[in-house]
C-alpha cells in the first residue's frame, strides 16, 4: 500500500513560498509559522519541515526553491570573497614574517658594531 500524502504537492509549495516570503519581510516576526499554517490549512509542523529541508536545499517542488537561488548565490559569492581575501591575508603574514627576519638579522648586525666601538 503506498503512502498518500495529506497535503498536495501545491498546497506545499504555495505555504512554503508564503512562510519564505514572510520570514524576508518579517525578520523578528516568531509566529510566521503558525500564522501561514493556519491560512493554507496545514500542520505547523509540517510546515515547519518543509521550510527546514528547502533551507537545507532538500525541497523537491520548484517553486519555492527558487525563492532560495539568490541567496545561494549570494553566499557562494561570499564564499569565494573570502576565500581571495583569506589567500590574500596568508600572503601578507608571509611577507611579514619574512620582512620581521630581515629586520631581526639588521638588528643583529648593527648590535655587532655598537659593541665594537
Amino acid at each position: 500500500m503506498a503512502f498518500e500524502r495529506k497535503y498536495s504537492d501545491e498546497v506545499r509549495d504555495a505555504a512554503v513560498r508564503r512562510a519564505v516570503e514572510r520570514r524576508q519581510a518579517e525578520p523578528g516576526n516568531r509566529s510566521i509559522l503558525r500564522e501561514v499554517a493556519e491560512e493554507f490549512g496545514v500542520g505547523e509542523q509540517s510546515l515547519r519541515i518543509w521550510v527546514k529541508r528547502l533551507d537545507d536545499g532538500m525541497f523537491s517542488t520548484g517553486g519555492a526553491a527558487q525563492l532560495r537561488q539568490a541567496p545561494r548565490e549570494r553566499l557562494l559569492t561570499r564564499i569565494a570573497e573570502l576565500e581571495s581575501e583569506l589567500e590574500s591575508s596568508q600572503q601578507l603574514i608571509e611577507t611579514l614574517r619574512e620582512e620581521i627576519e630581515v629586520l631581526k638579522k639588521a638588528s643583529a648586525i648593527f648590535a655587532a658594531e655598537l659593541a665594537k666601538r
